[in-house]
């Protein structure tokens, strides 16, 4: 076991994305050179706290990934759980200490979203549709949270919320891809309760909404005609995800990994959106 291990264990793109993701709910937000501080801080914080998450959840998912993931740091035994363990708290307390150098109220949220992460992974992960939801939600807070650090809330909210439906959506068909080993495990999935095909089409009522609320900003007055022009080639391509969840339910695979792609899409919409009005 050395340094590769724990840097694999907190799924690495998945930390990172969440530190950008904050970057660019702060820049959203209105934050510039006077807020770099504070910019960095949350940065870091977003990354530690994912960090902590992803490794707690490989803790309590250790013997569901023997089934679904078998070449994970844990299943391989290339770490002790014990050790995994004490990663993820150490994790979480570094994010909260960093939080506390920003302000109270992210050291708060901090310290609020440490304990869901771990409540998540313990119990609620296995509990129908809820589990979705609540990691949903705190995947969108971290764009909010970018926002609290320049004591600003201006598109991320819109933002926010379109992540939140995504991330449903694509948890849904997550749940559809892991249905087996769930099964076996005896995790009361919302697949494994309702069955796939309602699953899909759960998942294709949040995406719908997702899709909606992307012409939010430009209703809104928000962005302009720009926005407007860069965000419909998402939008359908969204449209095209949509058809694949009814009409291609064989690969949840390549259904979730697509609405992944979108959201990476959205948040490069979000950052674009937000420098160029900005300076016009």
């Amino acid at each position: 076991m050395g340094l590769k291990e724990f840097v694999e264990i907190t799924r690495p793109s998945n930390a990172v994305f969440s530190g950008v993701a904050v970057l660019i709910g702060a820049l959203v937000a209105g934050g510039g050179i006077l807020d770099i501080y504070n910019i960095i801080l949350v940065f870091f914080v977003a990354i530690f706290a994912c960090a902590g998450g992803n490794t707690i959840n490989d803790y309590f998912d250790y013997e569901i990934d023997k089934i679904n993931a078998p070449k994970r740091v844990l299943p391989r035994g290339a770490m002790s759980l014990k050790t995994a363990y004490n990663f993820s708290i150490f994790s979480f307390i570094v994010s909260c200490i960093l939080a506390f150098l920003v302000s109270l109220l992210a050291f708060s949220i901090c310290v609020a979203a440490c304990i869901l992460m771990y409540l998540y992974a313990m119990s609620f992960k296995k509990k129908p549709f809820s589990g979705n939801l609540l990691v949903s939600f705190l995947t969108s807070i971290t764009f909010i949270y970018g926002g609290t650090a320049v004591g600003s809330y201006k598109g991320v909210l819109i933002l926010a919320l379109v992540s939140f439906f995504a991330m449903v959506s694509r948890e849904v068909v997550k749940d559809i891809e892991d249905l087996e080993g769930d099964v076996k495990k005896g995790a009361k999935t919302l697949p494994a309760i309702i069955g796939e095909p309602k699953s899909f089409n759960l998942a294709f009522v949040f995406l719908v909404i997702a899709a909606l609320l992307l012409y939010v900003p430009f209703i809104s007055g928000l962005y302009g005609y720009f926005y407007l022009g860069i965000v419909t080639p998402v939008v359908v391509y969204v449209l095209y995800i949509l058809f694949e969840i009814l009409k291609s339910q064989d690969n949840p695979s390549k259904i979730q990994r697509s609405i992944k792609k979108a959201m990476y899409l959205v948040l490069v919409i979000f950052l674009l959106s937000a420098i160029i009005y900005r300076v016009m």
